[in-house]
Order: structure tokens, then C-alpha cells, then sequence
């Protein structure tokens, strides 16, 4: 038996010319036979097609997958689901040539579907059809991956932290939506098993408990991009399945150490850092001039502040180079570098950053 689908594609019968001869089962005279009988004599006998009166499907509640051939595959609606599943049970014998097959499926509720089935075939060059339908029930349940998902199946924790601090609550909101869209872009991929089961948050950080390994990769990849850092991985036993062991990944994901305004002392400059990911920008508060350097290159780095903690002060004067201004501290009149497209005017209040190495107007 043979299982095939075709578009339908009315065939019309093809006769051959041969001498006239009486059918022993009706005794009509006929120019063709098929099998030795007349073509309606063997048509009123031939069974194009076997197909069940009802089949049953399994379609996941959650996510609309459908098991097929022994596994769960995204397969499209419920319609389309019942015709596959009626023509993955429709049987037609290896004997019928040129076969086409046509199938209509009705709803008669979300569950049941009636499949109408049309079947062209031709034997010794006679062309046949014959039509019947199926009835296709679907169960609704909860697909493997799904069960998986419910019962808080993971393969991997994300360990979200920053190296030498603490990162902002910012950062880690930053971090967990990159988290999301990884993720997502891996099941969309095809991977199942790219969900989050649950995250919990801390005041260092926050731990991310995810379906997949291989997308819990994707996704300490993809916020090195965008925000920095470093990521190693270590492994923990955690049972065995078919013989083998299973281990658990744990992604210690580490933020860059500085953070957009934070002020640090590196070869000889004073950086405002603007962006800290795998190029560290920023500006070189002592000439005001754009800075940038690979994050692998940027070592050996002072941490001295965060403009988030500079002080007002008023401007005195304005000169060429340079403006005159109050030491926040201790009021005196001193003057310091002048900014680079610098507009505010004498009497105003600016800010300014103190450092150990000069102060600095924002």
C-alpha cells in the first residue's frame, strides 16, 4: 500500500482500441477490459483507497503544536492539522497509477472535523474515482515541552552580576529584557526549550532559570554585545536519563565594572564614560575630546566618581580657554579647562566634578 497526496486532477478515461469481447461476469460486449472483466465490473468490485472511519489527533492546548510521526511539530490550525492526519492514515494500493487526491475538511465543533476525501487512480489505463470522508477528533493536551515548561524544567541559570559592583537596578532590567529577546529569537529558530522558568532578582543581581542550554549561549552572547562583560560556565550533576548523566549550566554573566557616568582615571585622561560594552566610549573631561578604546584594552582603570554625584557651583566668568568658577568645596575663585561648546552664561549655576587630578565642568 502507498501513501500519497496529490492535487486533484480529473482525469479523463483513456480507451484503446481493440477487438470487441463479451465480459464473463455481466456478458456485455466491451472494446476494454481490466482484469479480463468489463471496466464497470471491476469498478463496481475496486477499493481505491482505505481510510479509518475515525482517527484521532493530539494538538497542545498551550502552544498549538501537533504530535506527528511520534513527536511534537508546530503544524499550523486545527483544519489543517485533520487533513494531514487523514492523509497520513489514507492507504491506496500500489496497483492504481496516476493517483490524485482531494481533501475538503469541515468543522462540525473546534474538536471534530468531518475530512471529505476524493481519490483518482487508473487501472490498465482506466481511470476511476471514488470518494468517502473520516471523522477527526482532536485532544487538547499539554505538549512535552510545554509539560516541561509548567513544571519548571531548566537546563541552565543565568547568573546576572557586575564585576567589582553592584549594578543598578537599571542594568539589570536592561539585562533581563535582552534575556527576553533571545530567548525569543531562539524559539522562533526552533528551539523549545527556549523559555524562561522563573527569575528571581537580588540586590547584586538577579539569577535567570532557563529551558536551554544552547539558548542560554545565545543569550550571554547577546548581552556581551550590547552591554559588555564577561560570561564563564561550570556544570552540575543533576541525575541521568537512558544511561547518561545530565548536567545543569550555570552562566556566571558579569557586567563591566563601569557604567555610563562613571568618571575614571586611565593613561594619564579623566574619562566621562558614555557606553561600556565591548568599545568603551566616552569624554576626556581634561580637552573635552571623544574617546574610545576596546574593551579588552581598557585596564588598569581608576574609578573615581559618577557624575550622578557631581556638585553645583557658580560660574564666575567665561575667558577664551578657560572659565572661572567657586570651588564647591572651598569657594575660592579658580579657573578651569572650558568645555568644549561651553554656552552658559556668568552668575549661572553649572556642574562640576572634583577629582584628585583637577576639577572638571560637565
Amino acid at each position: 500500500m502507498k501513501n500519497m497526496t496529490q492535487k486533484e486532477n480529473k482525469l479523463d478515461p483513456k480507451q484503446s482500441s481493440s477487438a470487441m469481447t463479451v465480459c464473463p461476469e455481466c456478458g456485455k460486449e466491451t472494446d476494454k477490459t481490466v482484469k479480463n472483466v468489463c471496466p464497470e465490473c471491476f469498478g463496481k468490485k475496486l477499493k481505491l483507497f482505505d481510510l479509518p472511519e475515525v482517527l484521532h489527533a493530539r494538538i497542545c492546548q498551550r502552544c498549538g503544536a501537533h504530535y506527528y510521526k511520534s513527536k511534537w511539530e508546530d503544524m499550523g490550525t486545527p483544519e489543517e492539522v485533520a487533513m494531514l492526519t487523514a492523509e497520513e492514515h489514507l492507504a491506496i494500493p500500489d496497483t492504481i497509477d496516476n493517483v490524485t487526491v482531494g481533501m475538503h475538511p469541515h468543522a462540525r465543533s473546534p474538536y471534530i472535523f468531518d475530512v471529505l476525501v476524493d481519490v483518482g487512480g487508473d487501472v490498465d489505463d482506466v481511470t476511476y474515482y471514488q470518494n468517502g470522508k473520516t471523522e477527526v477528533r482532536i485532544k487538547r493536551e499539554a505538549c512535552e515541552m510545554c509539560s516541561r515548561r509548567a513544571g519548571g524544567y531548566f537546563e541552565g541559570i543565568i547568573q546576572i552580576r557586575a564585576n567589582n559592583r553592584t549594578p543598578t537596578k537599571e542594568e539589570v532590567m536592561d539585562a533581563l529584557k535582552l534575556v527576553e529577546e533571545s530567548m525569543l529569537a531562539q524559539l522562533k529558530k526552533g528551539d523549545k526549550l527556549a523559555f524562561v522558568t522563573d527569575t528571581m532578582t537580588f540586590k547584586d543581581g538577579a539569577d535567570v532559570y532557563i529551558g536551554s542550554t544552547k539558548a542560554g549561549k545565545h543569550v550571554c552572547k547577546h548581552i556581551i554585545e550590547v552591554m559588555g562583560g564577561t560570561v564563564t560556565e561550570s556544570y552540575t550533576l543533576a541525575g541521568m536519563k537512558d544511561g547518561k548523566d545530565i548536567y545543569r549550566t550555570t552562566f556566571a554573566m558579569k557586567l563591566p565594572e563601569f557604567k555610563k557616568g562613571d568618571v575614571v582615571y586611565f593613561e594619564d585622561k579623566v574619562i566621562e564614560i558614555k557606553n561600556c560594552g565591548k568599545r568603551v566610549t566616552g569624554i576626556n573631561l581634561m580637552n573635552s575630546s571623544n574617546f574610545f578604546i576596546e574593551g579588552e584594552h581598557f585596564k588598569n582603570t581608576k574609578l573615581l566618581g559618577n557624575t550622578a554625584n557631581a556638585k553645583e557651583t557658580v560660574l564666575v566668568s567665561v575667558e577664551e580657554h578657560g572659565i572661572q568658577i567657586l570651588d564647591p568645596e572651598t569657594f575660592e575663585t579658580i579657573t578651569i579647562q572650558k568645555p568644549m561648546g561651553f554656552n552658559a552664561l556668568p552668575g549661572s549655576e553649572i556642574k562640576v566634578f572634583k577629582t584628585e587630578y583637577g576639577i572638571f565642568a560637565l
